[in-house]
């Protein structure tokens, strides 16, 4: 009996010892795959039937716990939330909400191959244009020098210049006077030097043809007109003209001239050119629909270019409205205000709708600051009855 019992006990013994090496190792053996079909700990987190590890397709990002890791084709990114990630055809950019990012076919420029608007393709510039009839002295001419130190203090890049004398208005006379207003060579043109108050144009760009029509009020100006190689695809048609005092009649008659003029030009070449007209108009009857603006050839409404205090009026005793920049519609949407900036410090002065240059309403240290080289007194000179006008455009130029 006691024999019985003993071999019993060795019996219970070796059950025992075997339990306890299912509970070592009933986790799976990564290496061989293998899982205890004896599951005496159901506590255990490994090998559970439902949650797979190590398989291609895992539904769940990595980093969790208690969730598969290194799964390849994920359809959720590692650490993101319900956003796509790495997938060929995003339509969702990882980060961004709502917005296309890297995809062919863009219609925003982002650097992506395919943008239909690239920031990159498109460039601008700021053509300043300026009507300047500013003869002092005795002679209708800029020989004093006081007009010249006003059209220089405007930083000009075209301007429409009336009495156009300068010395014996050799070439070499124009030339100077031009590399003077701009303070580097450019190009002029001139109506006819012989006549006595001729028109012209000066021009930072250069000026590839030019010529006038006649005004037949008056015989000693004509309507003188050049067209200039601005950057870009489009090119500038300016038009300087000093039209007939009185009537008011033979004004019009000249900017309709002009109108018809520009308006072929426009029928014989579509966008071809910006079109502009600027000077000495004697009043203001020729800014309107029935001169200028006759068959839209000029954009003709205000507001117009005004100086410090808010007068747009030009003449001497700035009590009349005599000087002009107009330009066609297309020019006119592309205005910007005009700048000028302190080489002083960071002020900057500007004048939204195109400003009107009187000196007399800046101290000296002002003029240095803002309008160098101009004096005080540049614009009440002997014989300076106008003031200059300037108007400022951004223009674009594509690559």
């Amino acid at each position: 009996m006691k024999k019985i019992c003993l071999c019993l006990l060795i019996v219970l013994a070796f059950f025992s010892v075997a339990c306890d090496s299912v509970h070592k190792f009933d986790k799976p053996d990564h290496d061989h795959d293998i899982t205890d079909a004896d599951n005496c700990d159901e506590d255990a987190d490994y090998g559970e039937p439902g949650e797979p590890d190590g398989d291609t397709g895992d539904p769940e990002p990595d980093g969790d716990t208690d969730e598969p890791d290194g799964d390849t084709g994920d359809t959720e990114p590692d650490g993101d939330t319900g956003e796509p990630d790495g997938d060929t055809g995003d339509t969702e950019p990882d980060g961004d909400t709502g917005e296309p990012d890297g995809d062919a076919g863009d219609t925003e420029p982002d650097g992506d191959t395919g943008d239909t608007l690239p920031d990159e393709d498109i460039e601008t510039f700021e053509l300043r244009l300026v009507a300047a009839n500013l003869t002092s002295g005795n002679n209708q001419s800029y020989d004093p020098g006081h007009g010249i130190r006003l059209m220089k203090a405007l930083k000009p890049d075209v301007v429409m210049i009336q009495e156009f004398n300068y010395k014996n208005n050799s070439s070499s006379d124009y030339s100077s006077i031009t590399n003077q207003v701009l303070g580097e060579n450019g190009y002029y043109s001139v109506d006819k030097d012989s006549y006595q108050i001729p028109n012209g144009i000066i021009s930072r760009y250069p000026i590839t043809s030019s010529g006038y029509w006649t005004d037949p009020n008056i015989s000693n100006r004509a309507l003188a007109w050049a067209i200039i190689d601005i950057p870009g695809n489009t090119d500038l048609f300016a038009v300087s003209v000093h039209l007939h005092t009185s009537p008011a009649s033979d004004q019009v008659t000249a900017a309709k001239i002009v109108a018809e003029k520009v308006n072929a030009k426009k029928a014989s070449n579509p966008g071809k050119y910006y079109y502009t007209v600027g000077g000495d108009f004697n009043g203001d009857s020729a800014v309107s629909s029935n001169g200028f603006g006759n068959g839209g050839a000029f954009y003709v409404s205000g507001p117009h270019p005004a100086d410090e205090e808010g007068n747009e009026n030009t003449n001497g005793g700035r009590k009349k409205q005599y000087d002009f920049v107009l330009v066609d519609a297309t020019l006119n949407n592309l205005k910007v205000p005009v700048v000028f900036y302190s080489n002083l410090d960071s002020d900057v002065k500007s004048y939204a709708n195109g400003f009107v240059f009187d000196s007399t309403l800046y101290s000296q240290s002002e003029l240095d600051e803002f309008f160098p080289p101009a004096e005080v007194n540049d614009s009440a000179a002997s014989n300076m009855q106008h003031m200059g006008v300037i108007k400022s455009f951004r223009i674009p130029v594509t690559q």
